[in-house]
C-alpha cells in the first residue's frame, strides 16, 4: 500500500455502497488526497480527530460548532469536508442536531474521522510527545504536592472509607501472595533472574522478611549458607553485591504512545518494589469483591459494566460518562492517606513499597502524587478512591449520614474502572464538584454529562448504538514485516470485514499478503492463529489428530521470542511456590519470553468446533 489515501478510498467505497443516497464522496476523497499531499499525517492523524471531537461535543450538546482548519459550507455551520454525510447528522444551516439520526450514516462518518487517530508516529514525533508527557508529569506532580481539601469533605471522605473493606484492617498480611509481574524493571532483568534478586535481598535483609511471610524461607537459606553439604547451591548469583535497598528508592520514568497526539508516562519500577506491589495489589482486589459497598461499583476485571451502562445512558440519559484528566499524576499522596489511614497496617505497605523518586535520565525529583502507572496498586488504589469520593458526593447532595447502610444505597448509582467513572446524571454535578475539590481535573471535552452521546471503557455510544471506531495503528505506507505489525493489520482487517466495510478489509489482506509472500488460511475467531475470519466462523481443517481428536489447520502463528535465562536452587524454589503449575512451559527454569520480540511460525491448531 503506497499510501493511506488509498485505504481511505477504500473505506469511502464502503461507505457508499452502505449509504448510496449520501453525496460528495467523490469530491471528499480529491479533497483529502490534497490535504494529505500538503499537511501529511499531520491532517489524518490531527486534523480529522479534532473534526470527530466536534461532532462527539455536538452530539452531545445538539449543536454542531465546526473546529479550526475546515473550511464551512456557503451560508451553513457545517464543513465541505463530508458534508454529505454531516448533514444527515446535523442541519446544515442551524448547526442543529437532527431529531432521527441514521446511525449507519453517523456511524460511518465517525469511522472516517477517527481511523488514524492512534496511528504509529515517526521518531522525531516521539520524542516530542515524550518531553511533552514528562513536564506534564511533573507540573502535574507540583500541583499534587500542594493541594489541600475542604476539611469537612476530607473528614466524610475518612468516614465512609471506614465503613469498607473491614477484613483490611484485621489481616495481618502474614501470608501476601507476593509474586513478579510482567513488566521491565528498573534493574533490566530478565523474568527469571527476578528471582535471583528476591533472594539477594533476602540475604542482604533488603526485604523486612517476618512482615512478608519469608521469615522461615530465610531461616532455611541462613542454615545452608553455614552447611552447604546438603547439595544445595546457595545462590546461582554468587551473593549479588548490588545494593537492591538502594535501588527500591527511585524508579526510571519513561512514556509510550497513547495515541498520534500524546504519550502516556510509566514508572519502571524497581524490582523488590514490583514484587510487593504485586502481592497487595492482589490483597486489595480480592478484599474489593468482599466488601458489601465496593463490590457494588467496582469490578477491576470487567470493562463490559461501564460499556453497558454507557449505551445505556446514551438511550435514556440516565446515566453520565465522567473522565478524569491525568488522573494518577492527580491522585495525591495526601488523597491516598486519607483513604487508606484507616487500614494502618496496609497503609504502611503500601507506602513502604511505594518509590518516592522518578528519575527520567537527568535527576531524582521526589513525588508528591502516589504513584505512577507502573505501580502495581495505583489502578486499584485510584479506582477505590474514585469510587469512594462519589458515594460521599452523593450522600452529601442527598443530606444523607455517612454510615455504611447509606453508603450501600448510593454505590448503586455508580460505576468506576480506573479514571472512567459513570454516574446517574442527577447527581453528576455535585459528583463533578468533589473531584474538583480533592485536587482532581475533570476532562470536560472527554466527559458527557448531558445528551446523548456517552463514551466510557473504550465505547462510543449515540441513541443505544455502539459507533465505537476501528483504529488503524502501524503505519500502512510502510513494508514493516514484523510480527507485531502483521498481527495488528490482520486484526484491522477482520474487524473492517465484521463491520461491514469489505472493500477496507480487502485493502488491508492484500497488503498483508504482499507483506509475508504467502496467503493466510480461514480460521476461526477462537484460534490463536493468524487468518481471516468469516461471520459463519468456518476455518479451513486440513489433517485430523488421532491424540487429540480433533480437527488441525496448518496456520502462522505469533509466538514470542526466548533467550537464556537461566535459574536454580533457592531462586527456582521460591519461584514453584509463587508460580502456578498450569500454564508453564517445560522449560520455564531455561529460557524466557523477551519483552516485545515477536515472531511468525507455521504450526498446527485445533479447529474449534
Amino acid at each position: 500500500m503506497k499510501s493511506p489515501i488509498v485505504l481511505l478510498r477504500s473505506l469511502l467505497k464502503d461507505v457508499s455502497r452502505l449509504d448510496p443516497d449520501v453525496k460528495g464522496l467523490e469530491r471528499d476523497i480529491i479533497t483529502l488526497e490534497k490535504r494529505y499531499k500538503h499537511e501529511g499525517y499531520g491532517f489524518l492523524s490531527v486534523a480529522l480527530p479534532a473534526f470527530g471531537s466536534a461532532l462527539q461535543q455536538g452530539l452531545a450538546s445538539g449543536r454542531f460548532c465546526c473546529p479550526l482548519g475546515f473550511k464551512l459550507t456557503k451560508g451553513g455551520m457545517l464543513p465541505r469536508l463530508f458534508v454529505g454525510l454531516s448533514s444527515e447528522v446535523f442541519e446544515p444551516i442551524t448547526g442543529l442536531l437532527r431529531e432521527n439520526v441514521d446511525p449507519s450514516k453517523l456511524k460511518s462518518l465517525y469511522q472516517i474521522l477517527f481511523l488514524f487517530k492512534k496511528i504509529q508516529l515517526s521518531e522525531e514525533s516521539n520524542d516530542k510527545l515524550h518531553s511533552k508527557a514528562v513536564e506534564g508529569f511533573y507540573s502535574n506532580d507540583t500541583i499534587a504536592t500542594g493541594v489541600t481539601f475542604p476539611d469537612s469533605r476530607k473528614y466524610a471522605l475518612e468516614l465512609l472509607a471506614r465503613f469498607t473493606m473491614p477484613k483490611l484492617r484485621l489481616n495481618n498480611f502474614d501470608d501476601i501472595a507476593c509474586r513478579h509481574g510482567p513488566g521491565a524493571v528498573k534493574e533490566g532483568l530478565k523474568a527469571n533472574q527476578k528471582w535471583n534478586a528476591v533472594v539477594d535481598a533476602i540475604f542482604q535483609d533488603s526485604i523486612d522478611t517476618e512482615s512478608y511471610g519469608y521469615d522461615s524461607f530465610a531461616l532455611s537459606f541462613g542454615e545452608s549458607l553455614s552447611d552447604s553439604s546438603n547439595g544445595i547451591p546457595i545462590l546461582p548469583s554468587a551473593l549479588s553485591s548490588f545494593d537492591y535497598r538502594a535501588s527500591s528508592n527511585s524508579a526510571r520514568l519513561i512514556s509510550v504512545p497513547k495515541n498520534s497526539t500524546s504519550n502516556r508516562t510509566i514508572t519502571v519500577e524497581p524490582v523488590l518494589n514490583q514484587f510487593i506491589q504485586q502481592g497487595l495489589n492482589v490483597t486489595l482486589r480480592e478484599e474489593i469483591l468482599k466488601c458489601d459497598i465496593l463490590r457494588q461499583c467496582l469490578a477491576l476485571t470487567d470493562q463490559s459494566k461501564n460499556q453497558e451502562l454507557a449505551l445505556e445512558g446514551s438511550l435514556n440519559g440516565k446515566w453520565s460518562t465522567i473522565d478524569l484528566k491525568s488522573a494518577s499524576d492527580l491522585l495525591s499522596l495526601k488523597l491516598v492517606d486519607s483513604v487508606f489511614g484507616s487500614f494502618p497496617d496496609f497503609h504502611r505497605r503500601m507506602v513502604d513499597c511505594r518509590t518516592s523518586c522518578v528519575n527520567d535520565g537527568f535527576s531524582d525529583v521526589t513525588l508528591g502524587k502516589f504513584a505512577g502507572m507502573g505501580n502495581a496498586l495505583t489502578f486499584p488504589v485510584q479506582s477505590i478512591t474514585f469510587a469512594l469520593i462519589c458515594i460521599s458526593a452523593i450522600l452529601d447532595h442527598l443530606h444523607l449520614r455517612v454510615n455504611k447502610r447509606n453508603a450501600m444505597r448510593v454505590a448503586r448509582h455508580i460505576r468506576v474502572y480506573g479514571d472512567d467513572i459513570i454516574v446517574r446524571t442527577e447527581y453528576a454535578s455535585s459528583v463533578v464538584n468533589w473531584l474538583h475539590s480533592f485536587g482532581l481535573v475533570v476532562n470536560e471535552r472527554k466527559s458527557f454529562l448531558e445528551g446523548n452521546f456517552k463514551e466510557s471503557c473504550g465505547v462510543d455510544a449515540f441513541m443505544g448504538v455502539d459507533i465505537t471506531p476501528i483504529y488503524v495503528k502501524p503505519r500502512p505506507d510502510n513494508t514493516s514485516t514484523e510480527a507485531s505489525d502483521i498481527a495488528s493489520l490482520v486484526s484491522l482487517s477482520n474487524q473492517l470485514w465484521l463491520g461491514g466495510y469489505y472493500s477496507a478489509s480487502e485493502c488491508i489482506k492484500n497488503e498483508v499478503e504482499e507483506r509475508l509472500g504467502y496467503s493466510l488460511p480461514l480460521v476461526s475467531k477462537y484460534t490463536s492463529s493468524l487468518g481471516w475470519i468469516s461471520r459463519l466462523d468456518a476455518s479451513y481443517a486440513t489433517r485430523w489428530c488421532s491424540k487429540l481428536h480433533q480437527m488441525l489447520v496448518r496456520a502462522p502463528t505469533i509466538v514470542p521470542c526466548k533467550k537464556d535465562d537461566n535459574l536454580d536452587g533457592y531462586p527456582a524454589l521460591l519461584k514453584f511456590f509463587h508460580v502456578p503449575l498450569i500454564g508453564r512451559p517445560l522449560n520455564h527454569l531455561k529460557k524466557t519470553a523477551v519483552r516485545f520480540q515477536l515472531r511468525i511460525v507455521q504450526r498446527w491448531v485445533h479447529v474449534p468446533i
